[in-house]
């Protein structure tokens, strides 16, 4: 009995070690993707437990922030993500030179109106309101809003024209027709539930990538008003063995996740 205790201990001491390990490992990729400059790297903090991942601090864009937020969810062994990262800009910009970079931009994009969206800024945060013709269109504005220099975060107001309203069906059809083409990634195992045009994610991914990609593809999909993303990644699916369909003349997914880390290091 005292040497299956001592075993017992011995193992949940191994299984800590390679926890820590994989944790000290993800924290020095984190870092190292960290801009350098200027003694810079001091200001964004890594802080890794168990595959959990805190990043904390100030960067200068929210580009940054997207890269960095990008790569920490494409790296093997990361669980889940709390972003609580800052954007301060390296330069101040009076709030009406914002208001008007925002404007400028939202009528140059070729996927959006002429006055789209009716613009207010206030110490760099960005408000967005007024209407437009699908749940596209604001995604897209809110993604331009948060790029124009000088914004340090966006407050999307934006509404859905009701008269341009597509039916649940339909919207539940785009959805899964937009998951089904990713098939660099494995989205076999959701499902998916809509009313009133809020989507429900539910189902087994095997990677985070797997998790953020389908609720990204999902957002875009016309006749989407909110998604709520309540996919579990199980790591276990990607040990799983290949075993194509007889007779299936398409390529199984899980045959494709071979591919999966070179694409990984392109993203990041």
């Amino acid at each position: 009995m005292a040497v299956s205790r001592k075993s017992k201990r011995l193992s949940r001491a191994g299984l800590a070690l390679e926890k820590n390990a994989v944790d000290r490992e993800l924290r020095v990729k984190i870092a190292a993707q960290t801009p350098s400059e200027d003694n810079r790297r001091k200001e964004i903090k890594v802080d890794v437990r168990d595959g959990y991942v805190v990043l904390s601090g100030f960067v200068r864009t929210f580009r940054e922030k997207e890269r960095l937020h990008r790569f920490v969810m494409g790296l093997r062994g990361v669980k889940a993500l709390k972003d609580l990262l800052r954007v301060r800009p390296e330069e101040s910009i009076a709030d009406r030179q914002i208001a008007l970079h925002v404007r400028q931009a939202l009528d140059a994009h070729a996927e959006l109106p002429p006055a789209t969206a009716t613009v207010h800024v206030r110490d760099g945060t960005c408000t967005l309101r007024g209407h437009v013709r699908s749940a596209e269109e604001r995604h897209i504005a809110e993604s331009v809003s948060s790029h124009c220099r000088g914004v340090k975060s966006v407050v999307n107001e934006l509404t859905v024209d009701t008269l341009d309203e597509i039916p649940d069906e339909a919207t539940s059809r785009a959805v899964r027709c937009a998951l089904a083409y990713c098939e660099d990634f494995d989205t076999d195992g959701i499902t998916i539930s809509c009313c009133d045009g809020k989507i429900v994610l539910r189902g087994n991914v095997p990677t985070m990538m797997d998790r953020m990609l389908a609720e990204e593809m999902t957002r875009i999909q016309p006749g989407v008003r909110h998604v709520e993303n309540h996919i579990q990644v199980n790591t276990q699916l990607l040990l799983e063995p290949i075993k194509p369909e007889a007779g299936d003349a398409r390529t199984s997914r899980r045959s494709v996740r071979k591919r999966r880390p070179s694409l990984r290091r392109e993203i990041g």
